[in-house]
């Protein structure tokens, strides 16, 4: 099996784990399953970004990534 690896700093990593966690207890109190997206952007090789939308979006800026 083929992996997708997106590599985030952890500061990345922090403000992710913090939107999903602020987002999903908003869906638990409002009783909504919204779901999330995480969309990875390139315009050209080497200038990639990562945006994840879950009741608004989050730009993570520049990551590095690859197909294995």
């Amino acid at each position: 099996m083929k992996e997708l690896r997106i590599k985030l700093t952890d500061d990345q990593h922090e403000k992710l784990m913090t939107k999903l966690s602020i987002e999903g207890q908003k869906n638990l109190e409002h009783t909504t399953l919204s779901g999330f997206s995480i969309t990875l952007n390139e315009a050209f090789a080497g200038m990639s970004w990562l945006t994840v939308d879950m009741n608004g979006e989050l730009d993570l800026g520049d990551v590095n990534w690859e197909i294995r």
